[in-house]
């Protein structure tokens, strides 16, 4: 199970600017309609061959980096957590996407880029010693959201005969 997918990196930054960082090949023939299609897992044949092939080189070119984000996330929130988490919280599909944007670019990240990338891994760290919560549990295994404190008895408490509190 991966953090992000395809179509949340897409719906995050844009299919266009993922298109162009993602299609490797000259002259570019991946459109950011083709990228969408094929991350929603949709019917490519309206397209040459060539395109379809270009589109799903992308898509693999994306998918790997996604996995890489995996990694780096796993890496730090393995101090911590069990992993796999058995819920994905947004913040940590929002650092996946983060982390594969970043690749994408390689050695051509603009300074915005390089700024999120640097506040991600500040974030990760801070997961990892624990002054950030992702809302899990440190076994991975149940959200925290709307947790209580739960009370169990075999007798009743109140009662009307000696020894109760009525």
């Amino acid at each position: 199970m991966t953090y992000a997918t395809a179509t949340n990196l897409l719906d995050q930054f844009g299919a266009e600017e993922i298109a162009q960082r993602a299609d490797r090949g000259t002259p570019r023939l991946v459109t950011s309609a083709m990228l969408a299609t094929a991350a929603a897992g949709g019917d490519l044949s309206g397209y040459t061959p060539a395109e379809q092939d270009a589109t799903l080189a992308a898509l693999a070119v994306i998918n790997d980096r996604l996995l890489d984000a995996d990694s780096v996330i796993n890496g730090y929130l393995a101090t911590r957590y069990t992993l796999p988490l058995a819920v994905v919280p947004r913040m940590v599909r929002l650092i996946a996407c983060d982390l594969a944007r970043h690749a994408l670019y390689d050695d051509q990240a603009t300074e915005l880029i390089m700024e999120r990338y640097k506040q991600v891994i500040r974030q990760l760290a801070a997961l990892a010693k624990g002054q950030v919560n992702i809302g899990v549990d440190v076994s991975g295994n149940r959200p925290m959201v709307n947790d209580a404190a739960q009370m169990s008895a075999t007798q009743p408490v109140f009662r009307r005969d000696p020894g109760g509190f009525i």
